[in-house]
């Protein structure tokens, strides 16, 4: 389906929480593209979509005017922010997991590796298909965590900006 029509469907809604989400949902995609140096596409989101979607949903929200661009440039902010947050994720996960790549050993010595490895559920005895399958699970999530420990890459900084004066301030 092209953009104008597609647009223009979503347009057509009389609905302005379905046309926020759609302004949400491109507001996002344009930050990506852009993020991605997609420049040709971004001109089309620029061009094509958002200015319909914007034009119906300040008319259909009830809102005056000055309020609805209030709304628009706090969403465009926090849309800028939370992509750039996840490049930036991203980027340092990429890093970390290359890292850890030319620090461990060959996929080969891995293989031959001789140990007990935990299995999540208990299989019958006589289930060698379940057995097969839960053993080939706890090895891919024991080589999953030793290439990027899921604790360490989910786990935030708690005080990262906490010394900062806005931080002291608020």
């Amino acid at each position: 389906m092209p953009a104008t029509t597609e647009t223009s469907a979503c347009v057509q809604s009389s609905n302005p929480r379905f046309l926020w989400n759609e302004i949400v949902r491109w507001t996002f995609e344009l930050c990506i593209l852009r993020k991605e140096g997609r420049e040709g596409k971004v001109a089309v989101i620029l061009q094509e979509r958002l200015p319909a979607l914007i034009r119906a949903w300040s008319s259909r929200s009830g809102l005056p005017a000055a309020k609805c661009q209030e709304r628009l440039c706090s969403l465009f902010g926090r849309v800028q922010e939370s992509v750039e947050v996840g490049f930036m994720q991203q980027r340092m996960i990429v890093g970390e997991i290359c890292a850890r790549f030319a620090q461990l050993p060959s996929a080969a010595s891995w293989r031959t590796g001789s140990g007990a490895v935990g299995l999540r559920r208990e299989i019958p005895i006589d289930d060698v298909s379940a057995m097969l399958d839960a053993l080939g699970e706890a090895e891919f999530e024991t080589m999953g965590e030793a290439i990027l420990p899921v604790r360490q890459a989910t786990m935030m900084p708690r005080k990262l900006f906490a010394e900062e004066a806005a931080a002291l301030s608020a």
